[in-house]
């Protein structure tokens, strides 16, 4: 049996078209991991087997195919999770380079290999060369047999003699039917007063705060005991984006249909530039041929 065919253990689906994406497919006997390498590497499918449970959320419109007259990253939002590299904010030239929106990279179609595929233990390696700034980034998501979760690695490089800053995160997004009203959030220690979060019911009023990562982890747990569990280097991205949209407004872009929030670690709170981050002291500093590591982790939460 080729390794591509097994159908136990760990394994690997490649050589998928997804909505007209070129997929990968990770998966062992609990978890299922769902990859868009040619869409800026998204994740669109956290998938606990045993409970029939997908952490991934997706917004009314959901995955499209690509449009030449939707190209922004707001146009081609689907939920889910993505790499945002190298900038934060709205489209604007720094340095002389076009920055699109939230970056380059969750619009990118993205290079991998398989690095091991054995019935133990997966693992895919991502790459990518920016356009907009001397940076490569390389991704390595790695899978155990018989865990409900996954570990990402990841390396960004300057590949230039000048010194580059960027900003950087992962947007990760929770929404139904994972979530449901009572879901507690446990945030990182010392971030609010009980450090808890609680989902109010629908139709309430979401917010937006920006908090410090403390020690890089955070959980999500239904009333039913089912959750999931994401720690990651707060070194490297020492700030937690918490929105949250539980259909209390009726303003664009979501227009009230929606019940989910946006749990996203980042180098630099909300910036409307690259410069400004910079300015700020905020912005990842890369010398010149240097490099910066970070790693993440996800986990499925049982009762």
């Amino acid at each position: 049996m080729r390794a591509d065919d097994r159908n136990f253990g760990c394994r690997i689906k490649r050589d998928l078209v997804y909505k007209g994406y070129e997929a990968v497919v990770m998966e062992n006997e609990a978890f299922r991991l769902t990859v868009l390498p040619g869409k800026g590497t998204d994740l669109i499918e956290l998938l606990h087997k045993p409970t029939d449970t997908d952490f991934a959320w997706f917004t009314r419109l959901g995955l499209r195919p690509k449009e030449a007259a939707f190209s922004d990253f707001q146009s081609q939002y689907e939920g889910g999770w993505q790499e945002i590299l190298p900038n934060l904010g709205g489209r604007h030239v720094h340095r002389g380079a076009e920055m699109p929106a939230y970056g380059e990279a969750a619009l990118s179609s993205w290079r991998y290999e398989i690095a091991e595929d054995g019935p133990m233990r997966i693992r895919v390696v991502f790459r990518l060369e920016l356009r907009s700034l001397p940076l490569a980034i390389e991704k390595s998501i790695e899978m155990m047999s018989g865990e409900a979760g996954f570990r990402l690695e990841e390396r960004l490089t300057n590949v230039s003699p000048a010194v580059i800053h960027a900003d950087w995160g992962h947007h990760i997004t929770f929404g139904e039917p994972f979530l449901v009203p009572g879901t507690l959030i446990s945030l990182p220690d010392g971030d609010v007063s009980d450090a808890s979060y609680e989902l109010p019911a629908k139709g309430s009023p979401g917010g937006f705060g920006v908090l410090p990562a403390g020690a890089g982890r955070y959980a999500l747990r239904r009333p039913d005991g089912i959750g999931a569990e994401v720690s990651w280097d707060a070194a490297v991205w020492p700030y937690l984006w918490f929105w949250r949209d539980h259909g209390g407004e009726a303003s664009p872009p979501y227009f009230g249909s929606h019940y989910n929030v946006g749990l996203e670690m980042f180098s630099s709170p909300p910036a409307a530039t690259l410069e400004d981050s910079i300015a700020a002291g905020t912005a990842v500093r890369l010398e010149p041929y240097g490099t910066v590591n970070a790693s993440l982790a996800f986990r499925v939460l049982l009762p």
